[in-house]
């Protein structure tokens, strides 16, 4: 089965809303797509960075998938909490595609809280005993590290970012896989 494991990085930009998928998925601007897609012995990682995060390129790396896998993705309200996540709305918001109605979706992060496990990705990892590379980094800090590339042109905040989102979409398999053995 062909299986995409997904996971953005954005920027934070200002004061909007939206009830409808994200309370304010306006707010946040695409700086990073993350995609790792396996299919069979396949095995294939991009990243759509900058003005290249755009819906025909989102659709033309998510072609033939037959499963969308996030951690907090979600536009649609899950059936744990009916609460929605952050990746699809923000997507949807910025790119006008909603990825859950284009692909079947596995969310992580209610299926987490099935098993007992709460919190952010990183907090999930650390209770299944996944180890980073990069530790001590979160969203706030890749939107700040973005900011000083976009202020400074340095590609090493660039790269630094684009590091931490593809450990991001590289654990969202090792917790997939942590969490079939419980």
């Amino acid at each position: 089965m062909k299986t995409a494991y997904l996971d953005i990085e954005t920027k934070y930009v200002g004061k909007f809303s939206d009830q409808r998928l994200f309370r304010d998925c306006k707010n946040h601007v695409v700086t990073v797509i993350g995609v790792r897609v396996l299919d069979g012995a396949n095995d294939a990682f991009v990243q759509l960075v900058g003005k290249d995060a755009t819906k025909a390129n989102l659709m033309l790396v998510l072609k033939g998938v037959e499963r969308l896998v996030t951690y907090n993705g979600r536009s649609i309200p899950d059936e744990v909490k009916g609460y929605t996540g952050f990746d699809f709305p923000v997507i949807a918001a910025q790119l006008g595609v909603v990825l859950d109605r284009e692909f079947p979706h596995v969310d992580l992060c209610p299926e987490c809280w099935r098993k007992g496990l709460w919190g952010g990705q990183k907090v999930v990892e650390q209770s299944l005993g996944l180890r980073r590379k990069l530790p001590g980094k979160d969203g706030k800090w890749a939107d700040e590290t973005w900011k000083k590339y976009e202020a400074t042109n340095d590609e090493r905040h660039r790269n630094e970012v684009l590091a931490y989102n593809q450990e991001d979409v590289f654990m969202l398999r090792r917790i997939e896989e942590a969490l079939q053995k419980r």
